[in-house]
């Protein structure tokens, strides 16, 4: 599994807005974070959709947290940008496996326990645990 590349641009610029605690320009996190500028529409989007950011115009304006960064996990931003996090089709919903044997077959249930695993670490990983982290 690897995320796209929008994913990463995506919990930096979350990250940078937590680190700052204020509203910041798209210039500014793009210099401070190496995102590009062009990536921000989007990402911005997406993530305004799901319920992590929002924008005000004006002088003092910008793009802005609406929650606070021990309320946003990984988990979260990941399956705004990604739509999905499943390491195997057969783990998606109303995508069965191929051959009608996922209840009993072993692969299946070691994807499921991984998938498990995978979904509580990015869960419990929030932005404000990462800054105590840096």
């Amino acid at each position: 599994m690897q995320l796209n590349i929008t994913t990463d641009y995506a919990i930096r610029l979350v990250y940078y807005l937590a680190s700052v605690g204020r509203p910041a320009g798209r210039s500014e996190i793009s210099d401070s974070m190496c995102v590009p500028r062009s990536a921000f529409g989007p990402i911005a989007q997406s993530l305004k959709r799901g319920g992590i950011l929002d924008t005000h115009r004006g002088a003092s304006g910008g793009y802005l947290l609406t929650k606070r960064p021990e309320d946003i996990s990984l988990g979260a931003i990941i399956n705004i940008m990604e739509g999905t996090t499943r390491i195997n089709r057969c783990l998606e919903e109303g995508n069965p496996c191929n051959r009608n044997g996922a209840p009993n077959c072993p692969v299946h249930k070691f994807y499921s326990h991984i998938q498990s695993y995978l979904d509580e670490v990015f869960e419990r990983k929030t932005i404000a645990s990462l800054l105590k982290d840096a």
